[in-house]
């Protein structure tokens, strides 16, 4: 369980720093500089926490009650 815990949380921040570089560079159309370091890190770390509720119901981690 503790595996399947700690895949999820890698698989979540990955997924949220990448949606986070494509939304900066091919939407806003400028740079991670120019967005800023705090804003890109707190944008990714909120795309990582809904991309990680979204996952604990397919990898039936149980990190989340129900």
């Amino acid at each position: 369980m503790l595996l399947k815990r700690i895949v999820l949380i890698i698989i979540s921040l990955v997924l949220g720093a990448l949606i986070t570089t494509g939304i900066v560079i091919f939407v806003l159309s400028t740079t991670v500089g120019e967005y800023g370091t705090f804003y890109f890190t707190m944008t990714a770390f909120f795309i990582a926490c809904a991309i990680g509720i979204w996952l604990d119901k397919f990898m039936d981690t149980k990190l989340l009650p129900e």
